[in-house]
């Protein structure tokens, strides 16, 4: 079915299908929405289709990405408990994930505006007994991986032995190629591109319309659409488009087997530093995020920058800068190091970092299920079991309370923030606009 741009955008209650075999679309292909398909098709939903404008796994997905952190240390017991339970499938040599974990341990660490939230998660760690979380001094720290020979000026560091790091593109198509085994449909390109929701005369969510034209009708629409989320719904003041901007290093063959046993190192008020990958790259990223207002075409609204769209655009120069200075903190000899490439990694956060996993507070038969806010990766394994809980209404109160709708509400402040430092709107830094392309052509 195809439908020309500027129709009128509600069609009549007889197109739903009925709901004894209820079919589901679920809008983006990333973490979120490859874990509630693949849930779903595993719960007995047996008419599921992912619409994504990209094929698995998805060029825009934050997921998509060389690596992320998979943990369990929270200051809030109820993320403690999801990330225990998804650490378990990540380790779990049956599992689809099996051979991925790698067991690196990590550092967190804290400045002037975050120790309050080490302190917190100190805490929790102490409450829940886990192993091995301790603070680390500095000469503790260098003693322990003499690789690390910056001075750490002003750092406070609190170790964890049971994080590590996933290849986290290979987990996402891994988990879509499963999702696709047991009977989920996938569809991409302008197909599968949402462009607009479809609402019947009850003001009922019933479809999509996609960039090519085509109408997909269903009984249920799940949108898991991150940082893009309020290109569909009114979401501007809800979930914002923020970026982790991302520099990749080549090391030598030498130099990656003399970093090959770093930990992740997590300062929140400056960067990540994760050890080489079986290829030798090295990933460095920033915690100093940033909007994008400068170029929406949703008024108000920060949304995602495409790396389809705008495949040159890499990461702006100031942002660079603090990244190298980061490096410098710990590993000066790899401070001025040249990037292999840059990119900025568009998510969708809120204001309280929760998730959203709740119904749609204006429209029946439509769900949300996104939100990552910067942490979200590391629950992919699981997070789709609680969005179908959430569909058939028996997710814990707990969690419906912590991933509801706010309406746009400003959490009170606790001290306790993860990643406090101002944020910057793309529109406000430079250098970033063609970067990939210069530093192809050796420019940088």
């Amino acid at each position: 079915m195809t439908m020309s741009d500027n129709s009128i955008f509600f069609l009549s209650p007889s197109t739903s299908v009925p709901m004894s075999q209820p079919s589901v679309l679920v809008v983006g292909g990333g973490a979120f929405g490859t874990s509630t398909a693949y849930h779903l098709s595993h719960r007995g939903y047996a008419n599921v289709t992912v619409l994504d404008r990209f094929a698995a796994p998805s060029k825009d997905a934050a997921a998509t990405d060389l690596n992320k952190i998979v943990r369990y240390d929270y200051p809030n017991p109820l993320y403690t408990k999801l990330g225990l339970e998804a650490m378990r499938v990540w380790k779990d040599p049956n599992s689809l994930f099996r051979d991925l974990f790698r067991p690196t341990g990590w550092i967190m660490s804290a400045h002037e505006m975050t120790r309050d939230f080490l302190t917190a998660a100190y805490e929790s760690g102490v409450k829940e007994k886990r192993k091995g979380v301790k603070w680390m001094s500095i000469a503790e720290t260098k003693s322990k991986w003499p690789e690390f020979t910056g001075s750490f000026d002003g750092w406070t560091n609190l170790w964890s032995p049971e994080a590590g790091w996933v290849p986290s593109g290979e987990a996402l198509l891994r988990f879509a190629s499963a999702a696709q085994a047991n009977g989920v449909k996938y569809v991409s390109g302008n197909a599968g591109f949402a462009k607009r929701l479809l609402y019947n005369e009850e003001g009922a969510c019933i479809g999509v319309l996609a960039a090519d034209g085509q109408v997909h009708l269903a009984d249920v629409v799940i949108l898991c659409t991150g940082a893009n989320t309020a290109t569909l719904i009114d979401a501007k003041d809800e979930i914002v488009a923020r970026s982790h901007c991302v520099g990749i290093m080549q090391l030598t063959p030498d130099e990656v087997e003399k970093y090959k046993s770093l930990p992740i190192v997590d300062d929140f008020e400056q960067g990540i530093l994760f050890p080489p990958d079986a290829n030798g790259l090295l990933k460095i990223c920033s915690c100093r995020f940033i909007t994008n207002h400068y170029n929406s075409f949703v008024p108000g609204a920060s949304i995602g920058h495409s790396h389809a769209d705008y495949p040159e655009d890499g990461v702006p120069r100031e942002i660079e800068e603090e990244m190298r200075s980061f490096v410098r903190d710990m590993i000066p000899d790899l401070a001025d190091r040249p990037w292999v490439s840059t990119r900025m990694c568009w998510d969708g956060d809120t204001k309280d970092v929760n998730f959203r996993v709740c119904p749609s507070p204006k429209a029946k038969n439509l769900y949300i299920a996104t939100a990552g806010s910067g942490h979200g990766f590391k629950f992919m394994p699981i997070i789709g079991k609680y969005v179908v809980d959430m569909l058939e209404g028996t997710m814990s109160k707990d969690y419906v309370d912590l991933w509801k709708w706010r309406f746009g509400a400003i959490p009170p402040k606790t001290g306790k923030e993860p990643h406090p430092w101002p944020q910057r709107d793309l529109g406000e830094l430079t250098g970033w606009k063609g970067r990939n392309k210069r530093l192809v052509q050796g420019k940088l």
